[in-house]
């Protein structure tokens, strides 16, 4: 069906499903839920150790989440106590104690996310839309292909799997004029402005630093670096936290993944399996269809299993794993169809399911959600 996604930033949902999480009461990490509204998740974190008074350093994350929706996750800190957590006032976020535990939460400690999306500006009526999503739903069911969806590589600067591959291939200097001067079109005028100097100007960094707004908090970090040390190129990208600088190298593993699975499936089918996720202790198998695709894949790339090692930058090594082929959506339910308020003459639909950990909410709502025709003042 045809429709529009976030068209309000509340029309998107999402909260964890925990992992399993050891409460002791005299534990020295206090766990609590942040609930935030168009915030990156890493910029939350930083805002609440600001308030707390203590290094980013001691947070704990299972997970990033959306920046454009209400999004609500578990957080560990470090020696903080309840009170002060309950006591902190932000704008666009609420904390919650939840408890005290001896553990720290990490990368993928959690069961899954659920989601409550509003697709809204809906031309069908109401029957059609019931018919259609009853189509959808078993669908959903057996499974789709189960790919990285595009926060995985930046949805307004889709550069990440190309600023890994540079890092990848021990180009530094390309990793970093590729951060910090490619342009796209849904950027503000101001970022467009300060790119595009920097990128006819290469090695004006003072310059630079002049026109880069101040919310580009890590472009701004890097240029302070260079202006000087103006040909330490790792060291620009090391003014990056780690965690986010991995997630270059994590694109270039999911894009090559995604390769692999749609050209396989379009050449054999559907195969439900698991796939490698490539990394430096990856073994691939050539007589397995799916493996034989993602090795081709790898070369197109000009990328190595042992280039995931990342020799000049060893702290952003990446193992393998292993991905299911096929992502099979739970719960899926149609909470509601009505009237839209914010588009006369329309519908808007709110369903919701839930996903296992890794998995995108967007891949499932491209399967089935067709973006609306713009407006003529649009």
């Amino acid at each position: 069906m045809h429709g529009r996604i976030r068209q309000r930033i509340e029309d998107f949902y999402v909260e964890e499903i925990p992992g399993d999480i050891k409460v002791d009461p005299n534990g020295k990490y206090a766990i609590f839920w942040l609930e935030k509204m168009n915030w990156d998740t890493m910029r939350a974190i930083m805002r609440i150790a600001k308030a707390f008074g203590v290094s980013k350093k001691r947070f704990g994350i299972a997970g990033t989440k959306d920046k454009r929706a209400i999004t609500r996750q578990l957080v560990s800190v470090w020696d903080v106590p309840k009170e002060k957590i309950e006591s902190v006032k932000l704008k666009d976020m609420k904390l919650e104690y939840f408890c005290n535990s001896n553990e720290r939460i990490t990368l993928g400690m959690l069961h899954g996310n659920k989601f409550v999306i509003t697709i809204r500006d809906v031309p069908e009526s109401e029957d059609e839309i019931a018919r259609e999503l009853e189509v959808v739903k078993k669908d959903l069911e057996r499974g789709i292909p189960n790919i990285f969806g595009p926060q995985r590589f930046g949805e307004v600067r889709p550069i990440t799997a190309e600023v890994g591959k540079a890092m990848l291939n021990g180009d530094f200097e390309g990793a970093v004029k590729t951060y910090l001067t490619k342009v796209f079109s849904l950027e503000p005028e101001d970022a467009k402005r300060a790119r595009n100097f920097l990128a006819e100007h290469w090695g004006d960094f003072a310059g630079a630093l002049e026109l880069f707004p101040k919310r580009l908090h890590w472009e701004r970090a890097m240029l302070e670096y260079l202006k000087i040390h103006p040909h330490d190129f790792a060291g620009a990208l090391r003014r990056i936290p780690k965690r986010l600088r991995k997630m270059f190298i994590n694109a270039v593993q999911s894009e090559v993944w995604n390769n692999a699975l749609l050209e396989a499936f379009e050449n054999y089918g559907v195969i439900e399996s698991n796939l490698p996720l490539p990394g430096y202790d990856t073994m691939l198998d050539e007589k397995d269809p799916l493996q034989k695709v993602l090795t081709e894949k790898l070369e197109e790339a000009g990328i190595k299993l042992s280039d995931f090692k990342v020799h000049s930058m060893p702290e952003l090594a990446c193992t393998g794993s292993q991905r299911a082929t096929i992502l099979k959506v739970n719960d899926f339910k149609v909470e509601e169809i009505k009237d839209d308020e914010l588009n006369t003459g329309k519908r808007k639909v709110k369903v919701s399911f839930s996903l296992p950990p890794g998995s995108y909410a967007s891949v499932v709502l491209d399967y089935f959600v067709k973006p609306s025709a713009p407006r003529e003042n649009e």
